[in-house]
């Protein structure tokens, strides 16, 4: 079987990333008190992806985040 591209990964990441935020903001919507518990739950996604690109970086000795132009991003 051939391996998906790196393309691939990307779009079904950000189509999960798309659900997330979808399911987030209905939570909020639907109560504000959920607020503080869905932030809680981005912070700790977005500290492990971090986190994950850190230690790939050591693993592989590439700073994986100077691929990204970052004032290109919007």
């Amino acid at each position: 079987m051939e391996e998906q591209t790196v393309d691939f990964h990307l779009q079904q990441a950000l189509s999960h990333l798309d659900a997330a935020l979808n399911k987030s903001i209905k939570l909020i919507v639907d109560n504000q008190e959920e607020k503080r518990m869905v932030g809680s739950k981005w912070e700790k996604f977005l500290g492990e992806f971090f986190g994950l690109v850190r230690e790939k970086g050591k693993q592989s000795k590439m700073n994986l985040l100077s691929w990204i132009t970052f004032p290109r991003i919007r």
